[in-house]
């Protein structure tokens, strides 16, 4: 078992590495226990063949965090026993070639097995003088706010998932779950009572739950529309405050290879459900892939977000537009007679 009292009071760690030959950056592996919850979904030899591509490439690799799933998992013994010749592959690539581990929101107990894994752990790295790295949970504002109770929040979301054997995630379309329905609708009563009870708080004068709340509401809209965990423009304000030109993330599981105001983001993905995503840093330029598909991404799924349409949308315009009536949601519907294909 693994308790984040165990390595003493953590200071901010920041490094630096040239850019003297290609980095690969991963990120959101979410390595758990093996079990139901666990949302890696045994792409072990998936990721094997990646680490030996690096390893041919003369690469550097970069973990942008979250690759160890402490908060599903309970404690890195479990992660060990299911995914333990993986974490070997890692450690044997990290004495040969390094590699670099930014620690993200689910993993913040990796300082504690940095010498096992002979990681080099860090919070922030530099790659030459102008590509800032980071997780991207301290750009989220609910979260890198709030980690202690986000942690107690997810923890109990992993066991509910593994409970009752059905994800409850967003975006809905992608979990088209009997579960995850009824959680949509249930959370559409919520804000009908969140709206009833900041009405009576409004005329008592008490705006500061109020405020909390309607954040609350917009950050999971967001979340469900396109602009998962809000980091996009915080990620790019601080890559320009800091001097960078490039900023590179993980956090929001939404890869993107974006140009905005002379400003690159790019986000790596993740290696949860179906998808296998990795970014390519060399010479200046950046590349955005699915190992598994060969997908490469550019700005595609951020356009809603970089034309103004999300600034427009609200739960209850959401709603309206999406509630079929009996559990039924239009995203899931068109994704779900996708997925079907033609009728013979």
């Amino acid at each position: 078992m693994s308790y984040p009292w165990s390595a003493g009071p953590h200071q901010r760690v920041v490094r630096r590495i040239p850019a003297d030959r290609p980095v690969w950056v991963v990120s959101d592996l979410h390595l758990g226990n093996g079990g139901r919850s666990d949302s890696f979904m045994g792409k072990d030899r998936a990721l094997f063949a990646l680490l030996d591509q690096v390893r041919a490439a003369g690469a550097t690799l970069v973990i942008n965090g979250d690759a160890i799933d402490f908060l599903q998992a309970g404690d890195f013994t479990a992660v060990l026993h299911a995914h333990g010749k993986l974490l070997r592959a890692f450690a044997d690539l990290a004495a040969t070639h390094g590699v670099w581990y930014v620690v993200g929101n689910h993993d913040q107990d990796l300082h504690v097995y940095r010498d096992l894994l002979r990681f080099e752990v860090c919070d922030e790295l530099w790659i030459g003088e102008d590509t800032l790295v980071e997780h991207g949970h301290g750009f989220d504002p609910w979260i890198g706010a709030n980690l202690n109770e986000s942690d107690g929040a997810t923890r109990f979301h992993h066991w509910v998932e593994h409970a009752f054997g059905t994800w409850i995630r967003l975006p809905l379309a992608d979990f088209y779950t009997r579960g995850n329905r009824v959680c949509f609708w249930l959370f559409h009563k919520y804000t009908r009572w969140l709206a009833l009870r900041n009405t009576c708080l409004r005329k008592l004068g008490m705006e500061g739950p109020i405020k909390k709340a309607e954040f609350f509401v917009d950050y999971w809209v967001r979340n469900e529309a396109g602009d998962p965990m809000l980091m996009f423009r915080p990620a790019l304000a601080a890559a320009r405050a800091r001097g960078a030109t490039t900023v590179v993330c993980g956090h929001s599981h939404m890869p993107a290879n974006v140009l905005s105001e002379g400003t690159r983001f790019v986000n790596c993905g993740s290696w949860t459900f179906g998808w296998a995503q990795y970014a390519v840093l060399d010479g200046g330029t950046a590349t955005v892939r699915d190992w598994l598909s060969g997908r490469e991404y550019g700005d595609e799924l951020y356009r809603p977000l970089l034309d103004g349409e999300l600034d427009r949308l609200t739960f209850d315009r959401w709603w309206r537009n999406q509630y079929l009536g009996w559990f039924r949601f239009r995203s899931g519907e068109l994704r779900r007679t996708a997925l079907q294909g033609p009728r013979p």
